[in-house]
């Protein structure tokens, strides 16, 4: 499914699926939770890095990739917040010219809901950015920088401890009622609520008051200095219409039809129709307020029950898109009807195997968790499932990141080291079976979802074949999308092991959601705990001081890469299938998806 992003909100950090990647803004405030199905990232619009180049394939496709810089140590640096008086003088109104015609989308995977706050999947990250805008500041699509959004101006107290947002006043919601700093409001006192469960509710305890002076005016405060402070409060709170969702329950959908059907709206499409694993359908809103109304008149996504039918359907021109798994991406080049763009993200999407860290599982013991990083060749799977399309991680942070650090446990193949972790964790190993102190063998659950991935499906059985050279017996249980969450975001999950992925922020101090006790089980799955790594990126995020962030970030790293909390696999290209048809795409650091209202028809 496409991601499309500008302006939407700046949203949450992407577990992609492998878990998918690709959130539908900007601008990600947050990480985002486990995405669905596609290993090529459509409309990446997690940043994507600092220079661009076009490359013309000389093959019958046309090949756009976007290139970026091995050291990229200047993106994500915050400067200091202080001081600060910004307008923007940018032109909104100016509508499109090029309406009419059908986006066909496609996907293997379909949305939970279209509930802002109570989802961390990136199909419904999608859903969620086609019929809802946020995002107080987004991504300038070329610098990376901030710049005014749904605000068209915003200052900072002196002490950096007041932000101040002017809002547009020419935004609307779909019933005509205007977008007002008392949705910002409202909204935001409903997500504050514990009650509400909303995922990512610790990134914004830094926040001591959120107060709609008027109508379109909003002033925040902090309540000490914090790196990352402008970006997270400007990106997490998407607006509800209070005028309608006051009146509802917000969270269950018998009670509240909005959850799965909603009917007033502020982003660049209205829904149509939604039936469920079957299609979405979306029709522009004439009242959106970015340029007015998008381009296309219509957005259809189709769910079909697997990757390679979404291939066929884009390669016949069924569709304007598909899904290219790594082993098709040399055949998609060459297709007369398509288009493929490909970057490197800044906002690395990576891959990793998560251990299960709660006391009765086998991969609680930290030995057993080392000897299963041992056992598994990564350099080995990251070439054989990704095609070259992708590089070697070792921990939570890629070499695209300025706080990467290379000083780290790789864990790199060793079948020996894997055997003597084990041997530390009290099993015995016989040559053939790998057995515990019971005198049992050793068997562990290995989950993934969605059960159409075929590189989801690659990677469990390799792993599932490497640590049986050790011993290990490894059940694989493949589960439709929903179910996969459901399961590793249990609160008494059953599974050892499962195959997940983040699409990452720029901004490094915002992944601690992920390793916070706080975020068990919806973003810390594996129930990891440890108080120093917490310490660590408070530390970091009360400072502007570059030097000392790095030094936080890097021991974050060097802790995680020990621990082995995840066993980290890869971080990989984005790329994306769109048929020549479809005009007005503009490859940034962005990826393609930042402009996608601005895409049109040209039949051929």
């Amino acid at each position: 499914m496409q991601k499309r992003s500008h302006p939407n909100k700046p949203a949450v950090l992407a577990l992609f699926a492998i878990l998918a990647l690709v959130l539908a803004s900007c601008s990600p405030a947050a990480p985002s939770a486990p995405a669905p199905a596609t290993e090529t990232p459509a409309a990446q619009s997690s940043s994507a890095v600092t220079t661009t180049t076009d490359v013309s394939s000389t093959t019958a496709a046309t090949t756009t990739e976007a290139v970026s810089k091995t050291d990229q140590s200047g993106i994500g640096q915050i400067t200091e917040q202080k001081g600060i008086s910004v307008k923007s003088d940018e032109d909104v109104v100016t509508p499109r010219n090029h309406y009419g015609g059908e986006y066909h989308d496609v996907s293997s995977s379909d949305a939970v809901s279209f509930h802002p706050y109570l989802t961390t999947d990136t199909a419904s990250s999608g859903y969620q950015s086609m019929v809802y805008t946020g995002g107080l500041l987004r991504l300038n699509e070329k610098t990376l920088a901030e710049e005014p959004n749904m605000a068209e101006a915003y200052e900072i107290s002196p002490d950096g401890l007041t932000f101040t947002f002017h809002l547009r006043h020419d935004m609307l919601w779909s019933d005509g009622q205007p977008i007002t700093a008392q949705d910002f409001k409202w909204t935001y006192d409903q997500v504050i609520n514990p009650k509400n469960e909303f995922p990512y509710l610790s990134q914004l305890d830094f926040i001591s008051s959120y107060v709609a002076k008027d109508d379109y005016t909003l002033e925040i405060k902090i309540k000490e200095v914090y790196a990352p402070a402008l970006d997270q409060m400007s990106g997490l709170i998407t607006p509800l219409p209070k005028h309608v969702w006051e009146k509802l329950d917000w969270k269950d959908p018998a009670k509240n039809p909005e959850i799965n059907s909603p009917t007033v709206v502020s982003g660049p499409y209205k829904l149509q129709e939604w039936k469920r694993d079957q299609y979405a359908v979306f029709v522009a809103n004439d009242k959106y307020w970015y340029h007015g109304r998008p381009n296309f008149d219509k957005y259809t996504i189709e769910i079909v029950p697997d990757q390679d039918v979404t291939y066929q359907k884009m390669k016949s021109g069924e569709t304007d898109t598909g899904e290219i798994t790594p082993d098709k991406l040399e055949e998609a080049r060459t297709l007369d009807n398509v288009t493929v763009y490909e970057w490197w993200p800044a906002a690395a999407s990576w891959t990793y195997v998560g251990l299960n860290m709660r006391e009765g599982f086998v991969t609680h013991d930290v030995n057993v968790r080392h000897g299963l990083a041992y056992a598994i060749d990564k350099d080995l799977l990251t070439q054989e499932v990704m095609k070259g399309q992708a590089k070697r991680l070792c921990s939570a942070y890629p070499e695209t990141s300025w706080v990467y650090n290379p000083n780290v446990e790789c864990y790199n193949f060793d079948t020996n080291k894997a055997i003597d972790a084990f041997k530390k964790a009290g099993y015995s190993y016989d040559g053939k079976t790998m057995v515990g102190k019971d005198g049992k063998p050793l068997t562990l659950k290995l989950i993934y979802g969605p059960n159409t991935s075929k590189t989801r499906q690659l990677i469990a059985v390799t792993v599932q074949d490497y640590l049986s050279k050790i011993g290990v017996k490894v059940d694989i249980q493949a589960l439709e999308w929903a179910s996969f969450l459901d399961a590793i975001q249990s609160k008494q999950p059953t599974w050892d092991m499962f195959i997940g992925g983040w699409s990452a922020t720029i901004e490094p101090h915002i992944m601690y959601t992920i390793w916070a006790e706080q975020s068990i089980p919806d973003l810390n799955a594996v129930a990891y705990i440890n108080k120093d790594v917490e310490k660590l990126f408070t530390e970091g995020g009360a400072t502007y001081d570059v030097a000392k962030r790095k030094e936080k970030y890097q021991a974050v790293q060097k802790i995680l890469a020990d621990d082995a909390p995840y066993i980290f696999l890869y971080y990989q290209k984005a790329w994306s299938g769109q048929n020549k048809r479809i005009q007005g795409i503009v490859p940034s650091p962005l990826g393609i998806g930042w402009n996608q209202s601005d895409w049109y028809v040209t039949e051929q």
